[in-house]
C-alpha cells in the first residue's frame, strides 16, 4: 500500500494521533543513552537485520520497530556474541507480531536459518519473554517510520514548485518523492548519529530532506510546520546531516548529473533491507 493511501490521509484525527505519539515518545519508560558495551557493533547488526527483514519480505515499519527494540534492549544489557544476533531475530519476531498480517509473521525456525540453526528454538521463546518483561509488555513504540507515514500524504502538494517550475504530473511526482523518503528513512536507521533523536523530529527532518533533494519549494511549507509541530530552523540541522548522505550517494552514482535532478523512472533496486534509487536525468519536470 502506498503511503498516500494510508487510512489517516485527510483524516480529522491526524493531528490527534501525532499529538498522542509525541506524548508517548517523550514519556516512554526507556530512552537510548548510548551506554551499550556493544555499541560499536550496532552498524553491522542493523545492516544484518535489514538484510534479514528484506529476505523475509517484512514491511518498513516492522524493520524500524525491530531496530528500535534492539537499540533499547542493548542499551540496558551487556550482550555477547552470538546472542546479539538472537536479539536481532527476536526483535524482528516481536515487531512482526505488531506490524504484519498473521500470515507474514516469521516462524522461529525460519529465523533460525539465518544463523544456520545455531540456537535451540526454546531460546527464541525465552528471549521473547525476557524482552517483553523488559519493556513491560509495551512494545508499540513510536518510530520515525510511524511519524513519516502520517506526514507524507501532506508532504507534497499540487501547488508546490519542482525545480522552480510547476508540477505537471502530480501522481508521478508523488511516486518519485516517496523514493526519496524511503532513502532517507534507511539513512536514519543506519546512521548512529540519529540514535537518540526524537522520532517525531527525525521524521520531520526526513520529509524536509526529501523535499530539498527532490527540488520542491517552498522547502518547509506552513502546512508541514503546523502538522509536525516543528519550525524549519528546528529541523535544519538534522536535514543537513541527512543531505550529507544524499550528496555522498550522488557523488558515487555515475548516472546522476545534477544536484537538482530527479529520478528518470520510479525504478529502484533493493539493497540490504531498503530501497536504493537509480538516479539520472537533469531538471526533469513532472
Amino acid at each position: 500500500m502506498s503511503y498516500y493511501d494510508a487510512p489517516t490521509v485527510g483524516s480529522e484525527y491526524t493531528m490527534d494521533i501525532l499529538s498522542w505519539l509525541k506524548q508517548k515518545e517523550r514519556h516512554g519508560l526507556h530512552h537510548c543513552r548510548r551506554q551499550s558495551p556493544q555499541l560499536e557493533k550496532r552498524g553491522q547488526l542493523v545492516e544484518w537485520t535489514c538484510d534479514v527483514a528484506d529476505k523475509l519480505g517484512l514491511c518498513t515499519s516492522t524493520l524500524h520497530l525491530a531496530v528500535k527494540l534492539v537499540d533499547l534492549f542493548m542499551d540496558g544489557h551487556d550482550i555477547q556474541d552470538p546472542q546479539l544476533y538472537l536479539v536481532c531475530l527476536g526483535s524482528l519476531l516481536l515487531a512482526a507480531k505488531i506490524e504484519e498480517k498473521d500470515g507474514n509473521v516469521p516462524r522461529c525456525s525460519q529465523l533460525n536459518i539465518f544463523v544456520k540453526n545455531f540456537f535451540p528454538l526454546s531460546d527464541f521463546f525465552s528471549l521473547e519473554l525476557v524482552m517483553l518483561n523488559y519493556f513491560h509488555w509495551n512494545i508499540c513504540l513510536p518510530t520515525q517510520c510511524y511519524f513519516t507515514s502520517l506526514l507524507i500524504p501532506h508532504s507534497i502538494l499540487p501547488t508546490d514548485h519542482h525545480n522552480s517550475g510547476p508540477i505537471l504530473s502530480f501522481p508521478k511526482a508523488q511516486a518519485y518523492f516517496q523514493e526519496y523518503v524511503q532513502y532517507f528513512l534507511k539513512v536514519s536507521l543506519t546512521d548512529i548519529s540519529f540514535l537518540d533523536t526524537l522520532p517525531s523530529l527525525l521524521a520531520a527532518s526526513i520529509i524536509a530532506a526529501a523535499r530539498r533533494a527532490f527540488g520542491l519549494s517552498p522547502q518547509w511549507p506552513d502546512n508541514l510546520e503546523l502538522l509536525s509541530g516543528y519550525r524549519e530552523e528546528q529541523v535544519g540541522h538534522l536535514t543537513t546531516m541527512l543531505m550529507f548522505h544524499h550528496r555522498l550517494s550522488v557523488n558515487n552514482d555515475e548516472g546522476y548529473n545534477s544536484f537538482s535532478a530527479s529520478p528518470t523512472s520510479p525504478t529502484s533496486t533493493r539493497g540490504r533491507g531498503g530501497v536504493h534509487c537509480l538516479w539520472g536525468g537533469k531538471d526533469r519536470q513532472f
